[in-house]
């Protein structure tokens, strides 16, 4: 029958220092201080890449705002921000962001066509004046 003590006996057999084998050794001993820096340093610099790498994520949106000079580039800055740990609300400040402003859909050919219309006009203006003031004098 078993015994408190038998059962703590055997708790303390099993997990006594004496039972433990002896750690494995491995080719490399006498570099084991120098790969443990070495470790140390790559995940370091691991973990400074990719807290990079969450700064530059929760910036786009306001980034690209700002380049394609959106009326609130803001406040598409700061859902971005606020929105990187859910990552629903950071989705739609990117959608944000590249939304441009309504009213605005005028194209670089109509906008070349009005410009050339106006510098024929700035001509025909100006010979007309030339003409009233030679027809004056």
């Amino acid at each position: 029958m078993l015994t408190r003590d038998s059962v703590w006996g055997l708790i303390t057999t099993a997990f006594s220092i004496s039972n433990i084998e002896p750690a494995m050794e491995y080719g490399l001993q006498s570099a084991g201080p120098a790969l443990r820096i070495v470790s140390l340093v790559f995940l370091l610099v691991f973990a400074v890449l990719i807290l990079a790498c969450i700064v530059g994520l929760a910036a786009l949106p306001g980034k690209i705002a700002r380049r394609r000079h959106h009326p609130f580039a803001d406040a598409v800055n700061v859902a971005g921000w606020l929105g990187l740990p859910t990552g629903i609300v950071w989705v739609l400040a990117m959608v944000w962001a590249h939304m441009g402003p309504r009213g605005n859909n005028v194209s670089t050919d109509q906008t070349n066509r009005l410009a050339t219309q106006v510098r024929q006009l700035e001509t025909l203006v100006d010979s007309l004046e030339q003409t009233q003031s030679g027809a004056q004098s």
